[in-house]
């Protein structure tokens, strides 16, 4: 074979095995395209993916920084809160949490003013506990807990919530402190005063018989002093829990002065009875105007009054005594107070102007009060008695 030959030849082998490449490649060629376009696209992915993540990531962390922001602020608003109520700043607490613009007649705080005596926080610490947050971030819910410093009561835990309108809004205190305070009164009860004010009026007399009075305040953790008068001058309220009858700022209001302390409460509402009523003080008094009608009709031979009982017409005078209780006791004169103006007479004894011997009589009684509470007795009836 000539070389030219041999040339052709292998030329032509050559044109037939590209054209075979082209229209069908090697395995080895098809692997190779195949493992690069694999790589590609898991390149791809890997990309897509960190993407997705490097987002995520950065939302997340974004999302924490707006909860930060948000809780801090409620934060923030709590602790003031929490610190106006143990600093006595009526004022403030009541600009946080709503009840200054209250328009609701049952929940619209009481105006203590003077009578605001003492702050909770001279006997109380409140503790704020690390915040939760809703997913909306408008509301945040904490727990407050009052511990007294003296150890005289057990820790009190509240739920604070403090809310906003929306996320620009300002946060504010959606569970108030203030307290809706019930007060027990006797039912002897004319008026209660309150920051220099009359804030309830009773009439016992005409609506006897009453087992009590009551009347609501709202008002914030602290101690309060309040005042009340009864339907007698003479048998005046006494504060509890001492019995004390100190006066209530000045002697122009004849009223008695007691002191409350309001507590804070889970539940948002305490009852206090800061005063009592004593029936033997009236009683004691109803017997020395007794006794000072029975001396003077005997005196007089009865001609002095209408209310003069017949036996005290021919009674003998005797030395008056400057202790009227000596008086009571010769007389023997007992009385019960059956209601503001009515008693019994137990027992009254009078000597017989012949014999000397004591005759004993029992029997019943009306009084009245003037605009000061001054009682007077208005009847008497007596009826002899064995005993």
């Amino acid at each position: 074979m000539t070389a030219k030959k041999l040339y052709y030849r292998l030329y032509a082998r050559v044109v037939r095995a590209r054209l075979r490449w082209s229209a069908s490649p090697p395995v080895f060629f098809a692997r190779k395209r195949y493992w690069l376009s694999t790589m590609v696209a898991v390149a791809v992915v890997i990309g897509a993916v960190a993407s997705v993540f490097v987002w995520r990531s950065h939302v997340e962390r974004a999302n924490r920084e707006l909860d930060a922001q948000a809780l801090a602020g409620a934060t923030s608003v709590v602790n003031a809160y929490c610190d106006a109520i143990l600093k006595g700043n009526v004022d403030e607490a009541a600009a946080m949490d709503g009840l200054a613009n209250s328009t609701d007649p049952e929940w619209t705080l009481t105006d203590a003013g003077e009578d605001f005596r003492v702050p909770v926080g001279t006997h109380m610490s409140l503790a704020v506990s690390e915040g939760t947050l809703s997913p909306d971030r408008l509301t945040a819910t904490f727990e407050v807990t009052g511990t007294d410093n003296f150890g005289r009561s057990t820790p009190e835990h509240i739920e604070m919530v403090a809310r906003r309108e929306r996320l620009d809004a300002p946060w504010m205190i959606a569970t108030s402190m203030a307290q809706t305070v019930t007060v027990e009164l006797p039912a002897a009860t004319t008026e209660v005063l309150f920051n220099g004010a009359t804030i309830a009026s009773f009439n016992p007399v005409a609506e006897w018989p009453v087992k009590g009075r009551v009347l609501t305040l709202t008002l914030y953790p602290g101690m309060y002093e309040i005042g009340a008068r009864s339907f007698s001058s003479e048998a005046r309220l006494s504060s509890l829990p001492g019995k004390l009858q100190w006066l209530y700022r000045y002697d122009d209001y004849r009223a008695v002065r007691s002191q409350f302390d309001v507590e804070l409460s889970s539940t948002g509402a305490v009852m206090v009875t800061p005063f009592t009523f004593d029936a033997t003080v009236l009683e004691n008094e109803t017997e020395i105007e007794l006794v000072k009608i029975v001396m003077e009709c005997i005196d007089t031979q009865g001609s002095v009054s209408d209310l003069c009982p017949d036996m005290t017409k021919n009674a003998p005078p005797r030395v008056k005594q400057r202790d009227l209780r000596r008086e009571i006791e010769y007389y023997d004169i007992s009385v019960t107070i059956n209601s503001p103006t009515t008693f019994t007479i137990n027992s009254l004894s009078l000597p017989n102007a012949d014999t000397g011997v004591h005759q004993y009589y029992k029997g019943t009684g009306t009084m009245s009060y003037d605009e000061n509470g001054d009682e007077t007795i208005t009847a008497i009836t007596l009826t002899p008695s064995d005993t």
